[in-house]
Protein backbone atom coordinates (compact mmCIF):
# COMPACT_ATOMS: atom_id res chain seq x y z
CA UNK A 1 0.00 0.00 0.00
CA UNK A 2 1.35 3.41 -0.97
CA UNK A 3 1.81 5.71 1.92
CA UNK A 4 0.57 9.22 1.23
CA UNK A 5 2.20 12.01 3.21
CA UNK A 6 -0.15 14.89 3.74
CA UNK A 7 1.78 18.16 3.84
CA UNK A 8 -0.05 21.20 5.17
CA UNK A 9 -0.47 24.12 2.80
CA UNK A 10 -0.33 27.65 4.15
CA UNK A 11 -1.50 30.62 2.15
CA UNK A 12 -0.51 34.19 2.82
CA UNK A 13 -3.25 36.63 3.82
CA UNK A 14 -4.45 38.81 0.96
CA UNK A 15 -2.85 41.93 2.43
CA UNK A 16 0.57 40.24 2.48
CA UNK A 17 0.32 39.42 -1.22
CA UNK A 18 -1.00 42.90 -1.95
CA UNK A 19 1.88 44.60 -0.14
CA UNK A 20 4.76 42.38 -1.22
CA UNK A 21 3.78 40.56 -4.42
CA UNK A 22 1.42 42.68 -6.52
CA UNK A 23 1.39 46.22 -7.87
CA UNK A 24 -1.82 47.02 -5.98
CA UNK A 25 0.00 48.76 -3.11
CA UNK A 26 3.37 49.36 -4.75
CA UNK A 27 2.92 53.10 -4.22
CA UNK A 28 3.81 52.41 -0.57
CA UNK A 29 7.26 51.26 -1.66
CA UNK A 30 7.65 54.34 -3.85
CA UNK A 31 7.36 56.53 -0.76
CA UNK A 32 9.65 54.21 1.22
CA UNK A 33 12.22 54.28 -1.59
CA UNK A 34 12.23 58.06 -1.80
CA UNK A 35 12.51 58.41 1.98
CA UNK A 36 15.53 56.17 2.52
CA UNK A 37 16.94 56.88 -0.94
CA UNK A 38 17.30 60.57 -0.15
CA UNK A 39 19.11 59.81 3.09
CA UNK A 40 21.63 57.64 1.22
CA UNK A 41 21.97 60.11 -1.66
CA UNK A 42 22.63 63.02 0.68
CA UNK A 43 25.10 61.06 2.81
CA UNK A 44 26.94 59.77 -0.25
CA UNK A 45 27.16 63.19 -1.90
CA UNK A 46 28.50 64.72 1.32
CA UNK A 47 31.24 62.07 1.42
CA UNK A 48 32.00 62.25 -2.30
CA UNK A 49 32.67 65.99 -2.03
CA UNK A 50 34.92 65.59 1.04
CA UNK A 51 38.68 65.07 0.74
CA UNK A 52 38.59 63.33 4.11
CA UNK A 53 36.66 60.50 2.45
CA UNK A 54 37.87 60.56 -1.15
CA UNK A 55 41.56 61.41 -0.74
CA UNK A 56 43.19 59.17 1.83
CA UNK A 57 40.14 58.07 3.80
CA UNK A 58 41.08 59.97 6.96
CA UNK A 59 37.42 60.32 7.98
CA UNK A 60 36.82 56.58 7.76
CA UNK A 61 40.09 55.81 9.55
CA UNK A 62 39.03 58.11 12.38
CA UNK A 63 35.64 56.39 12.58
CA UNK A 64 37.23 52.95 12.73
CA UNK A 65 39.80 54.08 15.30
CA UNK A 66 37.12 55.43 17.64
CA UNK A 67 34.93 52.36 17.16
CA UNK A 68 37.59 49.80 18.15
CA UNK A 69 38.51 51.50 21.43
CA UNK A 70 37.80 49.36 24.49
CA UNK A 71 37.26 51.71 27.48
CA UNK A 72 38.54 50.86 30.95
CA UNK A 73 34.99 51.06 32.28
CA UNK A 74 31.65 50.75 30.58
CA UNK A 75 30.70 48.98 27.38
CA UNK A 76 32.78 49.33 24.20
CA UNK A 77 31.13 50.66 21.04
CA UNK A 78 31.57 47.28 19.33
CA UNK A 79 29.98 44.31 21.07
CA UNK A 80 31.50 41.55 18.93
CA UNK A 81 35.23 40.86 19.15
CA UNK A 82 35.34 39.41 15.62
CA UNK A 83 34.06 42.65 14.15
CA UNK A 84 36.54 44.71 16.18
CA UNK A 85 39.36 42.52 14.87
CA UNK A 86 38.02 42.95 11.33
CA UNK A 87 38.18 46.76 11.63
CA UNK A 88 41.68 46.51 13.16
CA UNK A 89 42.77 44.39 10.21
CA UNK A 90 41.49 46.99 7.74
CA UNK A 91 43.19 49.81 9.66
CA UNK A 92 46.51 47.94 9.87
CA UNK A 93 46.48 47.38 6.11
CA UNK A 94 45.45 50.91 5.14
CA UNK A 95 42.17 49.88 3.60
CA UNK A 96 40.58 53.22 4.49
CA UNK A 97 42.28 54.75 1.42
CA UNK A 98 40.04 52.88 -1.04
CA UNK A 99 37.28 51.81 1.32
CA UNK A 100 36.33 55.42 2.03
CA UNK A 101 35.77 55.96 -1.68
CA UNK A 102 33.79 52.74 -1.88
CA UNK A 103 31.51 53.81 0.99
CA UNK A 104 30.94 57.28 -0.48
CA UNK A 105 30.19 56.10 -4.01
CA UNK A 106 28.18 53.14 -2.71
CA UNK A 107 25.94 55.32 -0.56
CA UNK A 108 25.27 57.66 -3.48
CA UNK A 109 24.58 54.77 -5.88
CA UNK A 110 22.19 53.11 -3.41
CA UNK A 111 20.31 56.35 -2.95
CA UNK A 112 20.05 57.01 -6.68
CA UNK A 113 18.94 53.46 -7.42
CA UNK A 114 16.22 53.59 -4.77
CA UNK A 115 14.85 56.96 -5.84
CA UNK A 116 14.61 56.13 -9.55
CA UNK A 117 13.61 52.51 -8.84
CA UNK A 118 16.42 50.82 -10.77
CA UNK A 119 17.46 47.34 -9.52
CA UNK A 120 15.58 48.30 -6.39
CA UNK A 121 16.03 45.05 -4.50
CA UNK A 122 19.80 45.06 -5.06
CA UNK A 123 20.09 48.70 -4.01
CA UNK A 124 18.05 48.02 -0.86
CA UNK A 125 20.23 44.99 -0.07
CA UNK A 126 23.47 46.97 -0.18
CA UNK A 127 21.83 49.76 1.79
CA UNK A 128 20.82 47.27 4.48
CA UNK A 129 24.38 45.85 4.51
CA UNK A 130 25.75 49.33 5.20
CA UNK A 131 23.14 49.90 7.91
CA UNK A 132 24.16 46.58 9.48
CA UNK A 133 27.85 47.50 9.44
CA UNK A 134 27.28 50.93 10.95
CA UNK A 135 25.26 49.35 13.74
CA UNK A 136 27.91 46.68 14.35
CA UNK A 137 30.39 49.53 14.72
CA UNK A 138 28.23 51.02 17.46
CA UNK A 139 26.47 53.75 15.46
CA UNK A 140 22.70 53.61 15.74
CA UNK A 141 21.49 57.01 14.45
CA UNK A 142 18.90 56.41 11.69
CA UNK A 143 20.34 53.02 10.75
CA UNK A 144 17.73 50.82 12.52
CA UNK A 145 14.82 52.60 10.80
CA UNK A 146 16.48 52.74 7.38
CA UNK A 147 17.54 49.11 7.71
CA UNK A 148 14.03 47.87 8.51
CA UNK A 149 12.56 49.78 5.55
CA UNK A 150 15.29 48.40 3.29
CA UNK A 151 14.43 44.84 4.35
CA UNK A 152 10.80 45.49 3.42
CA UNK A 153 11.86 46.75 0.00
CA UNK A 154 14.04 43.68 -0.46
CA UNK A 155 11.09 41.39 0.28
CA UNK A 156 8.90 43.35 -2.14
CA UNK A 157 11.64 43.64 -4.78
CA UNK A 158 9.39 42.37 -7.60
CA UNK A 159 7.00 45.30 -7.22
CA UNK A 160 8.92 47.84 -5.11
CA UNK A 161 10.19 49.42 -8.33
CA UNK A 162 6.85 49.20 -10.15
CA UNK A 163 6.65 52.99 -10.11
CA UNK A 164 10.17 53.32 -11.41
CA UNK A 165 12.65 52.04 -13.94
CA UNK A 166 12.28 48.45 -12.74
CA UNK A 167 8.84 48.20 -14.35
CA UNK A 168 10.63 48.21 -17.70
CA UNK A 169 14.06 46.93 -16.64
CA UNK A 170 13.14 43.71 -14.81
CA UNK A 171 11.11 42.23 -17.70
CA UNK A 172 14.17 42.79 -19.90
CA UNK A 173 16.91 41.40 -17.63
CA UNK A 174 14.70 38.90 -15.77
CA UNK A 175 15.67 37.08 -12.57
CA UNK A 176 17.81 34.05 -11.75
CA UNK A 177 14.85 31.69 -12.24
CA UNK A 178 13.18 33.42 -15.20
CA UNK A 179 14.92 34.90 -18.22
CA UNK A 180 13.97 38.35 -19.45
CA UNK A 181 13.40 39.31 -23.06
CA UNK A 182 17.12 40.15 -23.35
CA UNK A 183 17.86 36.46 -22.82
CA UNK A 184 14.99 34.98 -24.81
CA UNK A 185 12.25 35.13 -22.17
CA UNK A 186 8.59 35.86 -22.82
CA UNK A 187 7.36 39.44 -23.08
CA UNK A 188 5.67 40.42 -19.81
CA UNK A 189 4.45 43.94 -20.53
CA UNK A 190 2.33 45.44 -23.27
CA UNK A 191 2.48 49.07 -24.27
CA UNK A 192 -0.66 51.22 -23.93
CA UNK A 193 -2.87 51.04 -26.99
CA UNK A 194 -5.15 53.90 -27.95
CA UNK A 195 -5.37 57.57 -27.04
CA UNK A 196 -7.36 57.03 -23.84
CA UNK A 197 -4.86 54.45 -22.56
CA UNK A 198 -1.92 56.74 -23.34
CA UNK A 199 -3.66 59.61 -21.52
CA UNK A 200 -4.21 57.39 -18.51
CA UNK A 201 -0.60 56.22 -18.37
CA UNK A 202 0.65 59.78 -18.85
CA UNK A 203 -1.49 61.00 -15.95
CA UNK A 204 -0.38 58.13 -13.72
CA UNK A 205 3.31 58.76 -14.25
CA UNK A 206 2.90 62.53 -14.17
CA UNK A 207 1.16 62.45 -10.82
CA UNK A 208 3.63 59.95 -9.41
CA UNK A 209 6.51 62.22 -10.42
CA UNK A 210 4.75 65.16 -8.79
CA UNK A 211 4.37 63.12 -5.60
CA UNK A 212 8.08 62.24 -5.66
CA UNK A 213 9.01 65.89 -6.24
CA UNK A 214 6.84 67.01 -3.31
CA UNK A 215 8.39 64.33 -1.06
CA UNK A 216 11.92 65.35 -2.04
CA UNK A 217 11.10 69.00 -1.41
CA UNK A 218 9.92 68.09 2.09
CA UNK A 219 13.03 66.03 2.80
CA UNK A 220 15.41 68.68 1.46
CA UNK A 221 13.85 71.93 2.60
CA UNK A 222 11.61 71.23 5.60
CA UNK A 223 11.94 69.91 9.13
CA UNK A 224 9.69 68.79 11.97
CA UNK A 225 5.92 68.78 11.60
CA UNK A 226 5.99 70.82 8.39
CA UNK A 227 8.09 68.09 6.80
CA UNK A 228 5.76 65.37 8.07
CA UNK A 229 2.69 67.25 6.77
CA UNK A 230 4.12 67.72 3.29
CA UNK A 231 5.27 64.10 3.18
CA UNK A 232 1.72 63.03 4.03
CA UNK A 233 0.49 65.22 1.19
CA UNK A 234 2.91 63.52 -1.18
CA UNK A 235 1.65 60.18 0.12
CA UNK A 236 -1.93 61.15 -0.73
CA UNK A 237 -0.90 62.02 -4.28
CA UNK A 238 0.83 58.69 -4.92
CA UNK A 239 -1.79 56.66 -3.03
CA UNK A 240 -4.74 58.01 -5.00
CA UNK A 241 -2.80 57.57 -8.21
CA UNK A 242 -1.77 54.02 -7.33
CA UNK A 243 -5.39 53.16 -6.52
CA UNK A 244 -6.45 54.38 -9.97
CA UNK A 245 -8.34 57.50 -8.88
CA UNK A 246 -7.55 59.50 -11.99
CA UNK A 247 -9.15 62.31 -13.94
CA UNK A 248 -9.34 60.27 -17.14
CA UNK A 249 -11.68 57.31 -17.56
CA UNK A 250 -10.25 53.99 -16.35
CA UNK A 251 -8.87 51.88 -19.19
CA UNK A 252 -8.24 48.13 -18.84
CA UNK A 253 -4.56 47.33 -18.85
CA UNK A 254 -2.72 44.10 -19.41
CA UNK A 255 0.26 45.13 -17.35
CA UNK A 256 1.03 42.81 -14.50
CA UNK A 257 4.11 42.71 -12.26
Amino acid sequence: MDMVSLQPSFNNPRWVNAVFSTSELSWIWLMARVYIGWHWLEAGWHKMTSDAWMNGGDALAGFWTRAIVVPESGRPAISYDWYREFLKFMLDNGWEVWFGQLVAIGEFAVGLGLIVGALTGIAAFFGAVMNWNFMLAGTASTNPVLGIIAIGIMIAWKTAGWWGIDRFLLPVVGASWKAGTLFGGAKLLSLPDGRAAIKRVSEEWGRMLIGVAVALFALIQLEGWSQVSVLLGAGVIVATTGKGWLFVSPVPTKEQP
